[in-house]
This record gives C-alpha cells, structure tokens and sequence, in this order.
C-alpha cells in the first residue's frame, strides 16, 4: 500500500519541488524571440530543425513525428507527457493531494472565488454527465462502456476526470497570475449560469440530446444533415459529428453544445480554451492592443472569444464561422458579454461577424496580426487541414503569429497512445488522421515558423509565426501518413 501511495505521488500531483520550480519560472516572464529577431536569423540561413532523437524514445511506436523537432516546449509539455492515468486503489489519495497542494500554492483570500468556482463547475458538469447516461441508458440509447459499468468503476472514472480538472485549473490560474489572461468574466453569482432556471434549461437540453446522440451511436445512424448546398459547405462539413443533432446547421444545436462539451470534460473545456492566449499573452506583451487585429476562425458558439475580449478589451477583432446558426450564437455570446461590462468596454475595441469557410476565406492579403483557432484541426480531411494554414498563412502580417489549438496527438500524452484513436469512432472520420499529423512540417512548408508548445489534460497548443521575408526550410527526416482512415 506504501508503494501505492508513493506511486501516486509521482504520478498525479505536482510534488512541492514541482510547485517551487512552477512558482519560480512564473516569477519571471518565459518569452521567445520577437518575429522581427527571429526573421533578422531566417532571412539569411537555411533552417533545419533539430531532431532529438531521445524525446521520441518515450513515445508509441505508431507515432511518425516529433513536435520537439519543431517547436519550443513549455513546462506544461513535460508534466502531462509523464503524467499517467491512477486506478481505483489511489485515485482518493491522489485528489486529496491535488487539493493540498492547490491550497499550498494559491492559499489566499483572493484565490478562492476562482477554485471555488471551478470545484463547483466540476462538480455539476459531473452530476449532470452521469443522470444523462442513465437517462439515456434507461431509454436504451446506449450500453455503459466497461469504465461505467459497477458503481465502483463509475466512481473511479469520474475521479479521474476530476484530477485532472484540478491540474488543468492550476495551470488556468497560473497563467492568469502571470497576467497572460484575465479570471473568467462570468464567475460572479450575478451571471445568468448561477441562475436555476437558466441552469434546468440548459440541463433540460442537454438531457435529450444526450439521449438522441448515443442512440444515435448505438445504432450508427447515418451522419447526413438536412444542409445539401455542396457550393457554400464542403461534403465533410455536411456532417454530424459527434453524432449530435442537426450537425452545426440549427439553433437548437448551437445552443446546446456548450453544455455538451463541458459535461463531455467536467468543466474543464473553458480553462483548456484559455491556454490559447498563452502564446497569445505573450506576443501581446509589447504591443499596442488599439492597433492589433484579430482574427478567429471557425468560433463556434463564440464562447472563447468572449474570454479574448474580456482579457483585451481594445483589440479590433473578427469573429468567423461556416455555421450561420452557431455565428449567430456567437454573436448572442459577444452581445451577452458587452452587456456585462458596460460602460467599461462602451469605446473599446469592436468585433465583427463574418460567415467564411476557413479553407477560403475573405480576407485580403496581409490583414491580420494574429490568427487563433480553437478545435476545427480534428474535424478537418488532411487537404482541408492544409489549406487552412496556407490561408491562415495568407491573410497573417509578417511578423504575426497564428495559434493552434486542438486536441491532443499520438505522443503528448503516452498512455493514451493505445485508445486516443478511438474518438474517431464517434461520428470524427477525420480524427485519426489528425493524430498523426505532424503540424510543425505542415506549417514550414507553407511558410510559417514553428514557435511554442504549450498542453492543457486533453488540449495542445501549437504558435506559429509569420516571418518578415520568406524562408527556406530544411525537413527532418520524419515522416507522416496522410491516410484519415488508418
């Protein structure tokens, strides 16, 4: 049992020392070479990523690429590449450590409203997770997978989500000490989520979609949508992924998918979203927010894009979507947002809404100083996936930076290595390509600069930087597959 215990440290807490070194480098500001120094170097010199062959020992044999090959990995690459999964005997033990050492780090009265938050966003996400599997198991819409089936299971399960909920909380708030972002606007009891009727609602919502979409799984209902304009939409966007109701072609569908995903990562989605602005914040540091401009594509529901205003509020930013019903619940999003701060946003910054398919989009050359994204990466076929970035490429000044954030691949995260490819089987035909696609290449050859790496539980972030004149790239000898259907 001592060995357990002792196990469980190393493996699923951050050890005091750990916290020390986390406390220490946040002290001082991690920063990269400005676009300007970085393309004084690349404008006269072939560059040739470093290949580290010890960083690939750890990895699964199916694995093709590197990204240390590529980019700058930051601190929170090495905790979750070692970070491992705990089982039933520790996961107690292995919570009650995470607290500690959370109120060990943050024990301030100034840090509670921001855990105390987030413990009861968990724990709700949570709660609501497990009735809509019974309801949806009692309706026969689906069978409890094997890590749900005994209640001890279910409780193990959950624990572990919850771990790394907390992890993913700790690195959240860092980073907003660190002043790279701003605490989440709507943690305040006065934010409609707090309000129980708007909660039932969403709850309400989310409860029968859960029913229709595992039905939907259980049976492998076809995934066609009723939106049949093959010249606006391509053929994979006429999709419903992750079997969900209507695809991303109704309200109704917009309207529930926040609930869905944060229920899908108990809460955690938010602060996962956030650690877009990681390399964000830092390229911001030295710059004028009235004079930078913004573009975010595929935004979804808008949701993130109210943290990026929030966090900077001067900025001229475009909010872009394919869907016009979840481009209009972005906008409801924004409009919710501006309502909350008032006159303290009423003459700053502006956000515009612009339907556009990311492979082509609306832009004149040269128009933005960054680009972020925010989890379409995964739903893109491979010849999708690059002509998004030879857009995003496209429509960034020099000198901007382009931020990828998507879910994690093979390698980031080991011991998922075995199972990560199964998501592909919930209505994502393109997932296990992605997996396996190796971005640092993709971005050189189109023109972009690898920058950092940053990795939040199931989330990585990938920066890229657009240099002052074009550049020659030497590849590694890595190579990838581009077969979506492995």
């Amino acid at each position: 049992m001592n060995a357990c215990l002792s196990a469980a440290r190393s493996r699923f807490v951050l050890s005091s020392k750990t916290a020390s070194v986390f406390r220490a480098r946040r002290s001082r500001r991690y920063t990269v070479a400005p676009p300007s120094r970085v393309s004084n170097v690349l404008e006269t010199a072939v560059v040739t990523p470093v290949e580290k062959k010890s960083e690939t020992a750890d990895v699964s044999p199916t694995v093709k690429f590197s990204d240390s090959n590529y980019f700058k990995e930051g601190e929170t690459v090495d905790y979750w590449r070692k970070y491992e999964g705990s089982s039933s005997e520790n996961i107690v033990t292995a919570l009650t450590q995470e607290l500690a050492s959370t109120r060990e780090e943050f024990g301030r009265l100034e840090d509670v409203p921001y855990f105390a938050y987030h413990l009861f966003r968990s724990s709700f996400f949570t709660v609501q997770g497990f009735v809509g599997l019974v309801m949806a198991t009692a309706n026969g819409g689906t069978t409890p997978s094997a890590s749900m089936k005994t209640p001890s299971a279910a409780v193990t399960t959950a624990g572990r989500l919850f771990l790394e909920a907390l992890i993913t909380y700790r690195q959240d708030y860092r980073n907003i000490q660190e002043g790279l972002y701003s605490a989440p606007f709507d943690m305040e009891p006065a934010h409609r989520q707090f309000n129980p009727l708007y909660s039932m609602q969403q709850s309400l919502r989310f409860f029968e979609e859960a029913t229709a979409t595992l039905t939907r799984k259980a049976v492998k209902a076809p995934t066609d949508v009723w939106m049949n304009d093959s010249n606006l939409y391509p053929d994979y966007y006429r999709h419903t992924f992750h079997y969900q109701t209507d695809g991303w072609f109704s309200e109704k569908s917009a309207k529930v998918y926040d609930t869905s995903t944060e229920t899908l990562f108990v809460g955690r989605q938010d602060a996962m979203q956030r650690h877009t602005m990681v390399p964000f914040g830092r390229f911001m540091k030295d710059r004028e927010q009235k004079s930078t401009k913004v573009l975010e594509i595929a935004a979804g529901t808008g949701r993130f894009h109210t943290f990026l205003r929030d966090s900077y509020p001067e900025l001229e930013t475009c909010c872009s979507d394919l869907s016009p019903f979840y481009l209009a619940e972005a906008t409801r999003s924004m409009d919710y947002w501006r309502r909350y701060r008032g006159d303290d946003v009423a003459d700053k910054g502006s956000t515009s809404f612009v339907q556009a398919n990311a492979e082509n989009l609306p832009f004149e050359d040269e128009s933005f100083d960054a680009v972020l994204n925010v989890y379409l990466f995964h739903e893109l076929p491979m010849g999708a996936r690059r002509n998004v970035m030879k857009e995003v490429a496209r429509v960034l000044k020099p000198g901007g930076i382009f931020v990828l954030t998507d879910s994690l691949q093979l390698g980031d995260t080991p011991w998922k290595d075995p199972v990560i490819g199964n998501f592909g089987d919930f209505a994502e035909p393109h997932y296990r390509g992605y997996i396996t696609t190796d971005f640092g290449k993709m971005a050189t050859e189109l023109g972009l600069v690898p920058s950092e790496k940053e990795m939040a539980s199931a989330t990585k972030v990938l920066s890229f930087y657009k240099p002052e004149a074009p550049v020659v790239f030497a590849s590694p000898t890595v190579t990838i597959s581009t077969d979506d259907q492995l």
